[in-house]
């Protein structure tokens, strides 16, 4: 990621409606596919927003940037280490659950050879939750501010997560309301920053209890668009040659 985007993270993801979204869909997905207490991963953690509120599992996470761990240290999260998510320094099937939280969209990430890392470092039948950026035609600022060079499809993604032996348990298009105003201001927008700027109080409210409807909507509608995806998978599928 370009220079300052860890700090910028740091500062804001506490509170972000948009972070508050997502944090809210991983516990959920974990509550119900992962017992309180299990073994967990969280594969590219960034500055440990989400590891931070997940203390109800044994939580591990690693960043490749020592910057990012530096701020999980700070938060006192012990069980973070450095390393690229392409040689997870654990054993095999150490984990219940690995989180891959917009990871694999990174320049620098293989997204075959994380795959296949995590599904190594998961126990069989152990649960993958994963988010990623959607639709190419959404690409902006902000994809070039955090290194994001790809952007997935919904059927593309399953297809990928299948090759490397995970079964889908539960996949859907999320943040759809705020779809068309995204790909407007990535069209008409000419700023070089990324979009991580922290909305007045009142906003941020309004646009986190929004999110949240949206995303339980998204859920059970299975809308065909969205900005972000979320998957939670098993690794109980056999590995397609």
């Amino acid at each position: 990621m370009k220079a300052g985007q860890y700090q910028l993270m740091r500062q804001v993801e506490d509170e972000h409606w948009w972070y508050r979204v997502l944090r809210g869909q991983v516990e959920r997905s974990l509550s119900r596919m992962v017992p309180k207490g299990r073994s967990l991963l969280d594969a590219g953690c960034g500055t440990g927003g989400m590891l931070s509120l997940l203390n109800a599992w044994q939580t591990h996470g690693c960043d490749i940037a020592p910057e990012a761990v530096e701020h999980c240290r700070a938060r006192r999260l012990e069980r973070v280490l450095v390393s690229s998510v392409h040689a997870l320094p654990y054993a095999d099937e150490s984990f219940e659950a690995v989180l891959s939280l917009d990871v694999l969209y990174h320049a620098q990430v293989d997204e075959h050879l994380v795959l296949s890392e995590m599904r190594r470092v998961l126990k069989r039948g152990g649960v993958l939750i994963l988010n990623v950026p959607a639709f190419d035609c959404l690409r902006g600022a902000h994809d070039a501010a955090v290194d994001g060079v790809r952007r997935y499809r919904l059927r593309s993604l399953k297809r990928l997560l299948r090759t490397h032996g995970f079964e889908i348990v539960e996949a859907h298009y999320w943040n759809a309301w705020l779809f068309l105003p995204l790909l407007l201001h990535r069209w008409l927008s000419q700023s070089a920053g990324g979009d991580l700027v922290m909305p007045p109080r009142w906003l941020n409210a309004l646009l986190a209890a929004g999110g949240k409807l949206d995303a339980a909507l998204c859920r059970h509608t299975r809308l065909p668009f969205g900005t972000s995806l979320h998957v939670v998978a098993r690794s109980h599928g056999t590995i397609k040659e």
